[in-house]
């Protein structure tokens, strides 16, 4: 009991008297990358894309469907919906902080999913990625969620925060997979170009770099 207690301050101190108060964040992200061409490239698409999604992931479901019989004029994009919206259930999650909303794509070819879920350092990552087709190519929908727990005087908690003060926290895997699925298509001699984003802001330094460092390692090949 001594031993734990003298852990304890001794961790309190070396991580600069860190917040007790327990907080659980979400953070979402989104990227949409246009890739041009007709039905001879799809296989191509797809598997490029699962390739390079699966090198992130330690599980990860993969649904391949078929394209609509008319292919849109424009590319749709995925929508966040609430399945219990207007229900006694989702009231009583909303009231705990709760954010019902699951990301949906109309017609996609492919759907994957990924949780990662690393209880060691209190943290939850979701990757939800769609191909839709439409008339000039596809559309590659990326979503993600990052949820994380801090704050709390307990052993765990105290070693959490002072790991992540000294090496990061688990995110650092959102803007490395993002990127990583459109140098792949480029790297396919692909016509690939990035349509739409939303980066938190405090991912954005992260982002950055990993676009700066595949940069590198692709003009160095």
């Amino acid at each position: 009991m001594k031993k734990s207690i003298l852990i304890a301050a001794i961790l309190v101190l070396i991580s600069g008297c860190a917040s007790t108060a327990k907080k659980d964040s979400t953070e979402q992200a989104y990227l949409i990358i246009d890739v041009r061409g007709d039905a001879s490239i799809r296989d191509l698409v797809l598997d490029t894309v699962i390739s390079s999604v699966e090198k992130s992931m330690d599980s990860l479901t993969v649904s391949r469907g078929i394209p609509p019989q008319d292919l849109p004029e424009k590319a749709t994009r995925f929508k966040l919906i609430a399945p219990f919206e207007n229900t006694s259930f989702g009231a009583l999650m909303q009231s705990q902080g709760a954010m019902l909303k699951v990301p949906s794509c109309q017609d996609p070819i492919l759907t994957m999913k990924s949780d990662d879920n690393n209880r060691d350092w209190g943290e939850t990552t979701s990757f939800f990625v769609c191909v839709v087709q439409y008339q000039q190519g596809y559309h590659i929908d990326v979503y993600t969620t990052f949820v994380q727990k801090s704050g709390g005087l307990s052993i765990d908690a105290m070693s959490q925060s002072l790991a992540r003060s000294i090496v990061g926290d688990t995110s650092q895997i959102i803007p490395r997979t993002m990127k990583g699925i459109e140098v792949a298509l480029s790297k396919q001699n692909l016509e690939t170009k990035i349509v739409d984003s939303y980066i938190p802001k405090k991912w954005k330094g992260a982002f950055l770099d990993e676009t700066a460092e595949v940069t590198k390692q692709t003009t160095s090949l």
